[in-house]
């Protein structure tokens, strides 16, 4: 089978084919036939050596896929061999033909999803659904900011806030198109933040309150924006710092716990990276079962063959994907964009 190894740090350029022997099923998990996989930001990140400190070499790539169980080791009792099945991976080694997973990377997909919006849902639904119910426990009727809305996991968090009754429901994102695929997934509105400063629309939007809860990948000058917009007792959930490329310990604002108090907010932060399922088992039961009930489909952007790997980094680097970016294992699959 064939694997995606990083033997160098840098650009699209170092992610390589490498054929290994087809994995064992660990005593309780289960190998996987990958037919689909999510690429995530922080790939691109871990790609380049700057996702932690003294990361290996050779390192593999690939956080979530989906697929279909073909073996299973002889403790592992949850899926059938045929299943299809989700598998998160925090560990990598999702871009490939086959996984080896333990039982608590396995998971149960919404009903009637293809295999590519299988591989679009995991990370991106989980992160939007933690940081609005379990960190910010959002209510309906509450005004919410999306940043970075056209992305994979700002598109699930725009339409989570739309099933759960939020109102108004804000987005962000880099241009006029983009804005207009935010607004079509039921963001009452879109500020495009290369022509205006998201403030002053979101005082109007909101009748000068603010919003009840943020959602904060970005980092930097948005990061600090976003704060002047909360509304008092409003949540702000940190998801990432896609702006700032290196240096995260310089780069990255202080917060004083007094500009908390004298404001009556709170910010909180979410590295789906620490999340064990295994624990949180009731929390994906609902995040699937409010998926199934309002019919939601993931937004997938583009779609790669697994061939042109390279080529799927490269985009998501660039910025210029929207919705989640996504390889394709099957055979059959031809590239283009849904």
């Amino acid at each position: 089978m064939r694997t995606i190894e990083v033997n160098a740090f840098g650009g699209p350029e170092v992610l390589e084919f490498r054929e290994v022997d087809d994995p064992i099923p660990p005593e309780d998990g289960y190998v996987v036939q990958i037919m689909a996989a999510g690429l995530n930001f922080a790939d691109i990140v871990e790609r380049r050596g700057r996702y932690k400190k003294d990361q290996p070499l050779p390192g593999l790539l690939g956080k979530e896929a989906a697929g279909v169980v073909v073996a299973r080791g002889p403790a592992a009792t949850r899926f059938d061999l045929g299943d299809p099945v989700i598998v998160i991976r925090f560990g990598n080694g999702c871009y490939a033909d086959k996984v080896a997973a333990a039982a608590h990377e396995v998971l149960t997909p919404p009903r009637g999803l293809s295999f590519v919006e299988m591989a679009a849902f995991g990370t991106a639904y989980a992160t939007a659904w933690f940081a609005m119910h379990e960190i910010a426990r959002v209510r309906p009727g509450e005004a919410v900011l999306i940043q970075a809305a056209a992305g994979g996991v700002g598109s699930a968090a725009i339409t989570l806030a739309r099933t759960h009754g939020c109102s108004p429901i804000i987005g962000t994102a880099g241009g006029p198109e983009k804005c207009a695929i935010v607004r079509s997934r039921g963001a009452d509105a879109c500020l495009d933040y290369t022509a205006t400063d998201f403030r002053a629309a979101v005082a109007e939007l909101t009748d000068g309150r603010g919003v009840a809860y943020c959602l904060e990948s970005v980092g930097g000058e948005t990061y600090e924006r976003s704060l002047e917009v909360m509304a008092p007792m409003g949540s702000l959930v940190v998801i990432g710092f896609t702006s700032v490329q290196a240096d995260y310990a310089n780069a990255i604002p202080r917060l004083h716990p007094l500009s908390l108090f004298h404001r009556s907010i709170s910010v909180g932060g979410l590295n789906i990276d620490n999340l064990s399922f295994q624990r949180h088992t009731a929390t994906w039961d609902q995040l699937v079962a409010h998926v199934e009930e309002h019919h939601i489909r993931p937004a997938v952007g583009q779609v790669f063959a697994f061939d042109d790997i390279q080529d799927a980094h490269a985009l998501l680097e660039s910025r210029r994907s929207v919705g989640k970016v996504v390889l394709s294992m099957e055979p059959a699959y031809q590239p283009a964009l849904i």
